[in-house]
């Protein structure tokens, strides 16, 4: 059965006092027998993309990996073209935050 997993990883910024924490969100395909061990490839998945590398300005730059936020199965039995991976309901504020476009 095939199974996407949301995972949380959080920058940190190595000496450096009053910066705004950079979040990210990956969705990741897995196959597994179930819930729980789809979680659990996730949560190791996670674990070891932490990474981390000394940026432009000289910080230090560290991802963690935060949590597995989710997992959902996916209800097709063949992948292909247009299949489903993921839906969820958003609250208006959640949906707003979306449409904010990125800027660093």
């Amino acid at each position: 059965m095939w199974f996407t997993a949301s995972l949380l990883f959080k920058a940190e910024h190595l000496g450096v006092s009053n910066y705004t924490p950079l979040w990210e969100e990956l969705v990741i395909l897995f196959q597994a027998i179930s819930e729980s061990d789809a979680e659990a490839k996730a949560a190791a998945y996670g674990q070891s993309h932490q990474h981390e590398y000394t940026n432009d300005e000289g910080t230090l730059i560290r991802w963690r990996f935060q949590k597995v936020e989710r997992v959902c199965a996916i209800e097709s039995t063949t992948l292909e073209d247009g299949t489903e991976l993921f839906s969820r309901f958003l609250r208006d504020s959640e949906a707003q935050s979306l449409l904010v476009p990125f800027a660093d």
